[in-house]
């Protein structure tokens, strides 16, 4: 990977960390930053999707329905895949933020936690059996995207926790309490980036 490109992700990645970003880097916690540059050499803790590419448009499916909004998507969420843990996973956790959206840490759409160790898959909303948080419009599970009909691209970071611990106690966690709670247990993160605009491409 292009070094602009490498640092572009880094930036992005790290975005989406917002207020519980200085609890995860008072871990030590470097892997991000490789996993996020797109090291392989070492086989790296490594999240797909089968819906998108890295850096690429999400499936016109993922758009959220919020008429009010002026998005009337399917709001199905992409399945995600990972591979390559860090040894000691106990368990994992999940987070999607839109980086670019005008608020403060970005635009929280999804929250997943309390996955067991031997799963290795989020096969998308309504489906999970795990715990969700509380997104940014205040609901529980997952909001699509749904940016202003400006054209303006917005970027979505899909990151994956490994965590020495196997359950994580709270109820509709915020991404900032989750953060705030697995910070003393992440083993490692990667990530993912999906792409969204409006209008929609032809």
């Amino acid at each position: 990977m292009h070094t602009w490109l490498r640092a572009r992700r880094l930036r992005l990645v790290l975005v989406t960390l917002g207020v519980g970003g200085l609890a995860l880097a008072a871990t030590g916690l470097t892997t991000l930053a490789a996993a996020g540059a797109g090291e392989t050499r070492l086989h790296p803790f490594t999240v797909t999707s089968p819906n998108f590419r890295d850096d690429r448009p999400l499936p016109v499916s993922a758009m959220a329905n919020a008429p009010a909004f002026g998005c009337s998507g399917r709001n199905q969420a992409p399945t995600l895949r990972w591979t390559n843990v860090p040894a000691g996973t106990k368990g994992f956790a999940f987070t999607m933020n839109d980086v670019d959206a005008p608020r403060a840490g970005g635009f929280h759409h999804w929250i997943v936690y309390n996955i067991p160790a031997d799963v290795h898959q989020l096969v998308g909303h309504g489906q999970n059996p795990f715990s969700e948080g509380t997104n940014s419009t205040g609901q529980i599970g997952y909001f699509g995207p749904c940016p202003p009909p400006t054209g303006q691209v917005h970027h979505y970071v899909f990151t994956v926790y490994a965590l020495s611990v196997s359950e994580v106690p709270g109820a509709h966690l915020t991404f900032e309490q989750l953060l705030q709670a697995i910070a003393p247990d992440v083993l490692g993160a990667t990530s993912v980036i999906g792409t969204f605009r409006r209008p929609l491409e032809d």
